[in-house]
């Protein structure tokens, strides 16, 4: 049997009119080249019978099973499992692709993380979620690639499935580590991949930053972690304008950051009021509006 260049992966568990809306979007592809994965949590609103009339009508349906699982990332593991595609896309229940996507995308450039934006639906409104052409650590520290817009290379699934024991941003975890860790090769594509349903994602946001955090912890040493949370202190503090870091050449940059950072130090020590431990929350929970607005450059 040939390879295909792409799986694509469907979570679903109680939401067949979602599920309805996915396969519809999917069948709107031009491109041809995949195959289609669905993993259904044994759900009982009439899902299963959705699956099978689906696999009916499309040759791209290799393999579905209805079965309980321990949480939404042991399903994307058994989807992985399974998978035989160069590369492998979430696009779970309830989540669409945006038009004619899939035609547009390099498949066949060899980049391992393939990513682009997406299209936030709420209740009155849409909003355009745009990733960074450049994913930095402190990026990744406040926020997240969609998986719904993110083109996996199967090779990053070799040794690392997604983390069970984390509930919310397993996903989050594995791109991290793969784009930062472990430099993998990846590529922005400037336009919106999928959309889906952003109604209650600021609700659970002290959730997800919270699993971010004990991540950090867990897997990265104190002296690591901390010189994140340094990093994160100095864009959000003044500083940062001491030394227009935009304007010079990137070794004396990292040499200027240095120099930075020891005078942020001595101004914490030196200091007579001791830091407020709630500003310290803000900082690390949610980002200073300075870093909201950066536009990040090229790492050297």
């Amino acid at each position: 049997m040939e390879i295909p260049k792409l799986s694509i992966i469907t979570i679903n568990f109680n939401n067949n009119c979602g599920l309805k809306s996915t396969l519809e979007s999917i069948k709107l592809q031009s491109f041809t080249d995949y195959e289609h994965i669905i993993i259904d949590a044994g759900s009982s609103d009439g899902s299963k019978t959705t699956i099978e009339k689906y696999e009916k009508e499309s040759s791209h349906l290799t393999y579905w099973i209805s079965e309980s699982d321990k949480g939404i990332y042991d399903g994307m593991n058994k989807g992985i499992k399974q998978a035989k595609g160069e590369y492998i896309y979430f696009l779970n229940s309830g989540d669409c692709l945006q038009g004619d996507i899939l035609k547009r995308i390099p498949f066949n450039e060899n980049i391992q993380y393939i990513y682009g934006d997406m299209l936030l639906v709420e209740e009155k409104s849409e909003r355009k979620r745009v990733a960074p052409d450049y994913p930095t650590v402190q990026f990744f520290f406040y926020d997240s690639l969609s998986h719904q817009s993110c083109f996996i290379h199967r090779s990053l699934f070799v040794h690392r499935l997604y983390d069970t024991q984390y509930k919310i941003i397993s996903d989050w975890a594995h791109s991290f580590q793969s784009i930062i860790m472990e430099n993998c090769s990846y590529k922005h594509l400037p336009f919106i991949i999928s959309k889906c349903d952003g109604s209650g994602i600021s609700s659970i946001y002290l959730h997800v930053q919270s699993e971010r955090l004990k991540w950090f912890k867990e897997n990265l040493s104190e002296p690591l972690y901390q010189s994140i949370v340094d990093s994160i202190e100095y864009n959000a503090s003044y500083f940062k304008l001491l030394i227009p870091m935009m304007n010079l050449r990137m070794h004396f940059q990292k040499r200027a950051f240095n120099i930075v950072k020891i005078w942020l130090k001595v101004h914490s020590f030196f200091s007579r009021h001791k830091k407020n431990p709630e500003d310290i929350k803000k900082i690390i929970y949610y980002p200073p509006k300075n870093l909201l607005s950066s536009n990040p450059q090229p790492p050297s």
